[in-house]
Order: C-alpha cells, then sequence, then structure tokens
C-alpha cells in the first residue's frame, strides 16, 4: 500500500506535465484498509502455556522467543542483543539506531530473562547472546517459526510482534502503570 500511495504520486505529478500519458494506477487497487491491517493477536493463557512448552526445547530460537515475550522488546532489538549490551548486575542497555525516534534504553532485565540468556553458549568470534552461523544472530527466523507452527497448531496464525502485544497486555493484567508499560515498549508518550 505504500509503495502503490508514491507510484501513485509519481504517475500523477508526471501525468499533469505530460497530456499523452495516463496514470496506470487507479481507484481500488489498494491491497487493503487500515482496518484490516490493524494489529490485535494477544496470546491467551492456554496458547502461551502450549508454545512456552515447545519453546524449551527449541534451542537458541526458543531462547529467543521467550526473551522476546519476557522483554517486550521488538523482535530486531533482541536479535541484536550483544553480551557486552548486558551489565553484571542484568541491566540490558539497547542501542540506538540512526534515525531511531526512541527505544527503551536500559531495561533491568527480569531474573527468567536473565537465565535464559545467562543459559545461551558464548560463541568465540560472536558478540551476540542469541549467535548464529559466523559473527551474525540466527536466522532463518522464518523457517523456524513455521517449524514451531507444525508442531503447536493454535487456532489463529501469530506472529513474533504478537509476544510484545501479548507482554503488553500481561503488564496491564498485573496491574503495571500505563506510561511504565508504555516506557518498557520503547513508546513516545504523548505530553
Amino acid at each position: 500500500d505504500r509503495v502503490l500511495a508514491t507510484l501513485r504520486k509519481l504517475f500523477n505529478w508526471y501525468e499533469v506535465r505530460n497530456e499523452d500519458y495516463a496514470s496506470p494506477i487507479v481507484r481500488g487497487m489498494r491491497v487493503s484498509s487500515a482496518k484490516e491491517r490493524a494489529r490485535d493477536r494477544i496470546l491467551g493463557d492456554d496458547e502461551i502455556r502450549a508454545l512456552w512448552a515447545d519453546w524449551t526445547s527449541a534451542g537458541t530460537f526458543g531462547a529467543f522467543l521467550k526473551t522476546c515475550l519476557l522483554t517486550a522488546q521488538r523482535r530486531a532489538k533482541v536479535l541484536s542483543m550483544r553480551w557486552e549490551d548486558i551489565s553484571p548486575e542484568g541491566v540490558w542497555t539497547i542501542p540506538a539506531e540512526a534515525r531511531e525516534k526512541v527505544n527503551a534504553g536500559t531495561i533491568k532485565l527480569p531474573a527468567m530473562a536473565l537465565a535464559i540468556i545467562n543459559a545461551q553458549p558464548i560463541v568465540t568470534g560472536n558478540p551476540y547472546v542469541f549467535a548464529g552461523r559466523g559473527k551474525t544472530p540466527i536466522g532463518n527466523i522464518g523457517n523456524d517459526k513455521a517449524r514451531m507452527d507444525k508442531r503447536v497448531a493454535l487456532e489463529k496464525p501469530w506472529t513474533i510482534h504478537d509476544l510484545r502485544r501479548t507482554a503488553r497486555s500481561l503488564m496491564a493484567r498485573a496491574g503495571v502503570r500505563s506510561d511504565v508499560a508504555e516506557r518498557t515498549l520503547g513508546h513516545v508518550i504523548a505530553g
């Protein structure tokens, strides 16, 4: 939809400047409406239990997913977690990327997340907690997720980003103040 919007602007600009040109973009080409794209999947308690049991035997990928849920961070941030980013006190300093508006900054890792992280093997020459081949974090996430979906068939499909939404929902259920939960997610708070 974003590419289509950009192309529509480009073609309309050119159409105004050339009378022999007709834009190939017509009404109704957009794939979906904003309402259809809205993300609202939150995993239920039984779904979390079923997935967690599978993650326990899913190696590094399973540990990665557990950490995503326990920290409520974006998958790219968890994938890029380096050993040097975690202090001896268990505080994770999340590096900010160029042009990134905001992120959580630093997070005191929950004891369970810290135990999962500390259980990961340190691979010589690879700085990542969830180490892949060479000097990179784990890859083939889509393939690992597809295999997991075959092992644990939930009623509705889910994405890794749904873990973040689920964590936010669990924080609300646990009585965590909204502003604290939003800062944990790395969201900008208005006002």
